[in-house]
């Protein structure tokens, strides 16, 4: 008898099937065989729960977090004690293929979840009455989703990496499968994703599940974001626009931003998050990584050059022309803090924080709670400097300037304060730089960072301006980036990848000479 899938020791949250909070104990696999299951609708949401679960798993949530920021100029070293070497080695750019963040297995354990439902679901229509093949296709384009969203990582991180679309579920199955193309495998997400737009759910019977499931919303988003990664600005535009229009998504005010969306959660602006509670499924990595309230400083922090450098390094209190640009910026004072011991870093409030209470005297009292905070995958703020990123890159000026004031306004709300103008911003390139900033000031510990000048970087097919950023958390330091070319923005294939594949081959910028990187 085959079994289905591997599922060891592991219980799996039904998110959304009924309750948030319910729980369902799958049997250990040598009880999960293909004689007794796939036989009815529960069972084939119980395998759709596996894969939104298996998102939220250390090593997938590990990776969405490191590769979208680790190496980008959001990060420096907060607490040494603990640090995990491959860590403490990434956020210096030193690389090997030892390093424990070069293992993709993590999300082809997700990929593999999907492929399960995929293969098996149909015949459950035939099976029971109840399922029928509309039911299927809804779920069939969260799950499409899921597997997409999965590449999409992948495929950002290591360029080519290999097309699986069947389940592990034989022993005699070839598992030497070369790598696929940057191309074959975007074009193969987006076929998917053109499905999924079709069959997915506008909402579902909750706010709260409309933004713990896949959407439409959610779909085009990915989707968006993929266009954006293939230089397809008009396309990229056009799925943003298709996500702004759902009148559900509102921004959030800007003195409300913190508590509500990173504190209270799936907030009027999320468009997907994955969910945690406490004693169901804690957000561990988040509290390590930036902190909490028991222990304030993560391992994570923000460099102090990026806020008190000179003008060539700040994101805050920038001088465009006569005028400071963020002078008073919200996001400064909610995402970032200062301890009254002297350092070299902020420490990061963001996910952590609960309230920053205003004094008189214009300080501020942070109130950190005992939380267990989601990972925002897409929010409306997100999509919305997206598309101001394609506009760009269209030539587009003033609408792309109307965007970038949506979010820039919201948190700069000083009496007095004017909107940003095309006075100052009036080239292609000071809107590129403009565009930047406010990413990363509205986005910075999200995943999106090295992404973002990932995304420069490729648009310049050089990696200097990537550099040019990241080079300046080390402010009166020395780095070791080895970024002298744009496949060591890539990061090299894990040793353990090759030792379960022999078809692959390694990512070009990395010479293997006895196990070691020689470049």
């Amino acid at each position: 008898m085959k079994k289905i899938f591997s599922i060891i020791g592991l219980t799996f949250m039904v998110i959304g099937f009924s309750a948030c909070s319910d729980w369902l104990d799958l049997r250990p696999e040598s009880e999960i065989v293909l004689d007794d299951f796939w036989q009815d609708e529960s069972e084939v949401n119980q395998v759709v729960a596996a894969c939104y679960r298996s998102l939220t798993e250390n090593g997938v949530m590990e990776r969405m977090m490191t590769w979208g920021e680790l190496r980008s100029d959001n990060v420096v070293k907060g607490t040494l004690q603990d640090m995990p070497t491959s860590m403490f080695r990434l956020i210096d750019g030193d690389l090997s293929i030892n390093n424990e963040y070069a293992k993709w297995g993590p999300f082809y354990t997700v990929i593999n979840y999907c492929n399960t439902f995929l293969h098996y679901a149909p015949e459950v229509v035939e099976r029971d009455a109840n399922f029928t093949e509309s039911k299927f296709n809804s779920l069939k384009a969260e799950v499409l989703t899921l597997r997409a969203l999965s590449y999409f990582y992948l495929v950002r991180t290591f360029k080519e990496v290999p097309w699986i679309d069947a389940p592990s579920i034989a022993d005699n199955q070839d598992y030497q499968i070369p790598k696929s193309s940057e191309t074959f495998v975007l074009n193969k997400l987006l076929e998917d994703l053109t499905f999924a737009e079709r069959y997915s759910r506008d909402q579902f019977e909750t706010e709260l599940l409309s933004k713990a499931r896949i959407t439409k919303s959610a779909v085009r988003s990915l989707m968006a974001d993929i266009y954006m990664w293939m230089e397809d600005y008009e396309a990229a535009v056009a799925y943003c626009d298709k996500v702004m229009a759902n009148t559900d998504l509102e921004l959030v005010e800007g003195e409300e931003m913190l508590y509500e969306v990173f504190f209270n959660k799936n907030a009027s602006e999320s468009i997907f998050e994955l969910q945690f509670e406490r004693d169901i499924k804690e957000n561990d990595l988040v509290r390590a990584n930036y902190g909490s309230y028991d222990r304030t400083v993560g391992f994570w922090t923000f460099p102090l050059a990026l806020v008190t450098g000179n003008e060539n390094f700040k994101i805050f209190n920038v001088q465009v022309g006569t005028t400071y640009e963020s002078e008073e910026d919200l996001r400064r004072k909610d995402f970032l803090y200062s301890t009254s011991v002297a350092q070299d870093f902020f420490s990061i409030f963001k996910y952590v924080g609960a309230r920053r209470i205003e004094m008189e005297d214009g300080s501020s009292a942070y109130v950190f709670g005992s939380h267990v905070p989601n990972w925002i995958v897409y929010r409306l703020s997100d999509i919305i400097l997206l598309r101001a990123e394609a506009l760009v890159q269209l030539n587009r000026l003033e609408e792309a300037m109307e965007m970038v004031n949506l979010t820039y306004m919201r948190s700069n709300i000083e009496e007095g304060t004017l909107e940003l103008n095309l006075d100052f911003y009036n080239s292609q390139g000071q809107m590129t730089n403009l565009v930047l900033r406010e990413r990363q000031r509205e986005l910075m510990f999200e995943g999106k960072r090295w992404f973002d000048l990932m995304r420069l970087a490729r648009r310049e097919d050089s990696p200097v301006s990537l550099v040019g950023y990241v080079v300046k958390k080390y402010a009166g330091g020395s780095n070791n980036l080895k970024l002298s070319v744009m496949d060591a923005l890539y990061m090299p294939i894990h040793i353990d990848e090759f030792n379960s594949n022999s078809a692959l081959e390694q990512n070009p910028y990395y010479e293997i000479e006895d196990g070691n990187i020689t470049k």
